[in-house]
Order: structure tokens, then C-alpha cells, then sequence
């Protein structure tokens, strides 16, 4: 099924004019050398395109230079990059293109590649040779220095053995785990909207922030309630699958829909909102919920 909706995103965006090459110019090299590789990315003239931020804390890549330049058909994003850590695989952080014209907000994937650091020793550098030849020396047996070493042997054994029969006593006593069943889908979800509500984003405007927060919540109610993978997904593929899933009625995908994109325009179009319409939100977000949540035989409450 998800493999269908891929397809199906990947044939949309050809008949819009919006997808993307990857160019790499070199992926392999050595400590310390340049790596250059990017995108080439269709999309109509006078289309406005941004894209996310990439997160290299812990890649151990360094960003050397990132250029956006203006192509036939399209734009051209390039990156010159270098890793003085270790020598290994890396991977570069993916990201997102958002596509803004008349036709509206799309976005597009761009799957970060693997950069292959290879060691510059060669294997002559890595043989180690004897400066010297081995000599024997022969040195007096000192009696008393055996006799304390066998002493120290054994009093090393026997408080071994002493803390491992402790430990062994604690772990017999220890009282049997209780092992508790997961929470569902929709207590989780409930439970982070009355968190996200007693927030201090609407009190200090944070709006960007309190969506990012809010359709984080629902896509991850989603993942759980159906395993649909929607964190995973940008707004449009989330779209596509729910219309491909019998689970979801016309009414749900609609308002799931315009929640979504509403947020997307906030996020990253930088649109405004209010204390008002950010609580409408919430509210609906939460219904959304308890429409699609799972009813046990004993009836739930929450």
C-alpha cells in the first residue's frame, strides 16, 4: 500500500513540474577532502522555494558551503562538505523542499546520501617492524615477591566471589516485575493535547511552535491507531494514504486535510494566526481523536 502511494506522489509531481535529481560529484574520499554533491530541482518560473533546516549536531559532517542557483527549468541547491572525524559511512541529514505558486504549497523529499570516508594510510603505513631484534634477560626468581603476588591473587578471588554471591542473594530477593500493558493510541495522544493546552505558546504568540507541536501529536495518533507511518510523511503523502484506506470517511480526511495544511502555512509559509483560531485548532484536533478512537467493551470515559 505505501509503496502504491509513493508511486502515485512520484507521478504527481511530474505532472506538476516539481521533482529533483540528485547530482554527486564525489561521495568518497579521504579525512579532511571536500565532498560535493546536490539537486537539481524542476518547478515552474517564478515558483518561491525554501526548504527546511538541516540538523548536523552528532553527524560529524561540516557544511563548507550551500549555494541555491537558478537553472534552466528550476533551481540548482549544492553542497560542499568535509569530515575530520574518523573514516567511515556518513550520512547527510535529508530535508524538504516547499514549492509556493499559484497552485499553492507542495512539498518535495530529498533523501540526504551515504559519504564514504576512506583512511589515506596505505598498507605500509600500517606494518610495524622491530627496531631491534628480541633479547633474552634473565633475571633472579625473588621468592617473596611470587608469595605476596599468590597472596594478592587470592584475596582479589575471594572478594570476587563475595560480591558476586551478593549480588546473586539481592537478584533472588528482588520482587517479581509487574509488567503493565502500552497505553493506547488515543490516551497518549489526549494526555499531550491537555499538555500542549496548558502550554505557554498562545500566551506568548509562539504560534509556529504550538502547530509544529499540535500536528506532531495527530500524525503520531495516526502512526499508533492505524501504523500508517504518518510522521514519516509530509502533509500531501499523508493525504494520499488516508484516501487509499477504507478506515477514513470523507468527512475525517477533509478536516484532517485542512488541519494539516493550515498548520504546513504557519510552519513554514509564515503565516499568521491568533490565540482563537490556534484553540479552534486544538479542538478540532482532539475530536478527530475521539471520532477515531478505539471503543472497548467495558466503554471508555477518557
Amino acid at each position: 500500500m505505501r509503496l502504491m502511494a509513493f508511486i502515485f506522489v512520484m507521478g504527481l509531481t511530474s505532472l506538476f513540474g516539481f521533482d529533483a535529481q540528485f547530482q554527486g560529484d564525489s561521495l568518497k574520499g579521504s579525512l579532511g577532502e571536500i565532498l560535493s554533491f546536490g539537486w537539481d530541482i524542476h518547478h515552474p518560473e517564478g515558483a518561491h522555494l525554501t526548504f527546511s533546516e538541516i540538523d548536523l549536531e552528532g553527524t560529524g559532517i561540516e557544511v563548507l558551503d550551500r549555494e541555491l542557483i537558478h537553472i534552466e527549468g528550476g533551481s540548482s541547491l549544492r553542497f560542499n562538505t568535509a569530515i575530520y572525524d574518523s573514516v567511515g559511512i556518513y550520512t547527510f541529514p535529508s530535508s524538504i523542499a516547499y514549492l509556493d505558486n499559484s497552485n499553492g504549497l507542495d512539498s518535495l523529499f530529498l533523501r540526504g546520501p551515504d559519504l564514504e570516508i576512506a583512511s589515506i594510510l596505505t598498507s605500509a603505513d600500517t606494518t610495524f617492524r622491530d627496531i631491534k631484534g628480541i633479547h633474552n634477560i634473565r633475571t633472579p626468581i625473588n621468592l617473596v615477591f611470587v608469595l605476596i603476588l599468590l597472596l594478592v591473587l587470592i584475596v582479589a578471588f575471594l572478594i570476587f566471589y563475595l560480591l558476586r554471591r551478593l549480588k546473586t542473594s539481592r537478584v533472588q530477593a528482588a520482587p517479581p516485575k509487574i509488567l503493565v500493558p502500552p497505553e493506547e493510541a488515543h490516551i497518549i495522544a489526549l494526555r499531550a493535547f491537555e499538555s500542549l493546552k496548558r502550554s505557554k505558546y498562545l500566551r506568548f504568540e509562539q504560534f509556529k511552535d504550538f502547530y509544529s507541536e499540535l500536528t506532531h501529536i495527530l500524525k503520531q495518533y495516526y502512526d499508533n491507531r492505524y501504523l500508517v507511518n504518518a510522521l514519516d510523511q509530509t502533509t500531501s503523502e499523508f493525504i494520499i494514504t488516508m484516501n487509499s484506506m477504507i478506515e477514513f470517511d470523507t468527512e475525517l480526511k477533509n478536516e484532517t486535510q485542512e488541519l494539516l495544511e493550515k498548520a504546513d502555512f504557519i510552519k513554514f509559509a509564515k503565516a499568521g494566526s491568533d490565540e482563537l483560531e490556534s484553540g479552534k485548532a486544538l479542538n478540532l484536533a482532539i475530536d478527530l481523536v475521539n471520532r477515531t478512537k478505539i471503543q472497548s467493551n467495558q466503554g471508555d470515559n477518557t
